[in-house]
């Protein structure tokens, strides 16, 4: 199970909820265990997932038949599944009026003869199972879940907050809501066991695939040449990489690797929507004094943020204190470190948004089994760039490395 429950209930409690509903996808995921090809496709309201604050009401997931087979193979620890029957294409031709029947299987073909494989059996029969928990649209099955968990005057936090005038609309009015988007990423701050296992394997399988991109560093290699690697290996990992950068954001100062100036290598990949998250300087030729000097701060800088990792301290004390170490190990112009958890999103903490939260610092106390990335990667034009970025799992009194920490400067 993803979700950290009791974590759930101590956040739902703090803020005074009833239950949360999610609509988007990392949200219905982590309430579920479920990831659907509607999810996939990033097809809104067309799927739900419901978490009530009393541990005695049915969970829910409202998700469409065509997904059912899907469920039938992946399953879910929610029990409380409601079908919409139809296709969740806004032009499908089969919609329904109130006079029909639900049927559990007219998105599909069954034909007179046919010999079902038994797979296709299992598929038929899962979804047979659901002929009393059918609505016709999204909407409705979301109502209907709200109903079976006992919620129709309940406070709820949503993920998006138009559902609720939707909710009130379909008679619902006694339901009170607020915006969830930060509550959310609040409760999947701490991790579950469950998620922890994933995360370990996707830190594992990205570091592996930027080692492999970094045996593949030659001088006059491009970016995309090196990206190639990296995404290939990731794949056949069972993993996706979303992007690795090498140079700065912009790209490599030369448009190619080049001797004698450092260069950073960042990466962010998934595997099963959990991500990886790495930081690396390489080198080819011989490092100048200024190089060695920047890099034997920046591994201080590192050491310093590793022996200060426990539960306790706020996310900005780390930082602060790094910054004061890189002036005084002599790089002044080292700019910028962060501290940020690492999850089902880059940035799986709450972060200030609105009109209010724009250009605020997002900041976090530590606690025990949250997954964070320290970060600090250094970018100077006319220069180049350097960078150190590893995931750790805190414990009650430090940390488990789930990358190798090899964090020192690759010269090649």
């Amino acid at each position: 199970m993803l979700v950290n429950k009791p974590r759930a209930y101590d956040v739902m409690d703090r803020h005074g909820l009833d239950g949360l509903v999610a609509a988007t996808r990392q949200n219905i995921y982590y309430l579920s265990d479920f990831w659907s090809h509607t999810l996939m496709v990033e097809r809104t309201f067309t799927t739900f997932a419901v978490l009530p604050r009393r541990e005695d009401a049915p969970a829910a997931l409202v998700m469409g038949m065509t997904e059912n087979g899907r469920l039938a193979e992946e399953g879910t620890w929610i029990e409380n599944i409601v079908g919409v029957t139809g296709r969740a294409s806004p032009t499908a031709a089969n919609v329904l009026s109130d006079e029909d029947k639900l049927d559990p299987l007219s998105v599909f073909l069954i034909g007179d003869e046919a010999h079902l494989s038994d797979r296709e059996q299992t598929w038929v029969t899962a979804a047979r199972s659901r002929v009393d928990y059918l609505e016709r649209t999204p909407a409705l099955g979301l109502k209907r879940a709200l109903s079976d968990a006992g919620l129709e005057m309940a406070r709820l936090g949503f993920d998006d907050p138009r559902l609720l005038d939707w909710i009130h609309a379909m008679g619902l009015e006694q339901v009170s809501g607020v915006d969830a988007t930060n509550i959310f990423r609040e409760i999947r701050m701490v991790k579950s066991a469950d998620e922890i296992a994933l995360l370990r394997q996707a830190a594992q399988k990205n570091e592996h695939a930027v080692e492999q991109a970094i045996t593949a560093v030659r001088e006059g290699a491009t970016a995309a040449d090196l990206e190639r690697v990296y995404k290939v290996d990731m794949a056949q990992q069972e993993g996706e990489g979303i992007y690795i950068l090498f140079g700065m954001v912009p790209g490599m100062r030369q448009g190619n690797v080049v001797k004698g100036e450092p260069f950073l290598v960042d990466a962010l990949g998934t595997y099963n929507r959990y991500h990886g998250d790495l930081g690396r300087t390489i080198f080819i030729g011989e490092p100048d004094a200024e190089t060695v000097k920047r890099n034997r701060a920046m591994q201080i800088g590192w050491q310093t943020a590793c022996e200060m990792m426990k539960p306790g301290l706020k996310g900005s004390d780390i930082v602060k204190k790094v910054m004061d170490v890189m002036r005084k190990e002599g790089f002044p112009s080292f700019n910028h470190s962060v501290a940020h958890t690492l999850g089902l999103e880059h940035t799986d903490h709450p972060i200030p948004i609105g009109p209010d939260g724009l250009g605020a610092a997002p900041d976090f106390m530590i606690e025990k089994d949250m997954v964070l990335n320290f970060d600090m990667p250094y970018q100077e034009y006319g220069w180049g760039s350097m960078h150190i970025e590893d995931t750790l799992r805190v414990t009650e009194d430090g940390f488990e490395p789930l990358t190798s920490l090899n964090t020192e400067m690759r010269v090649l």
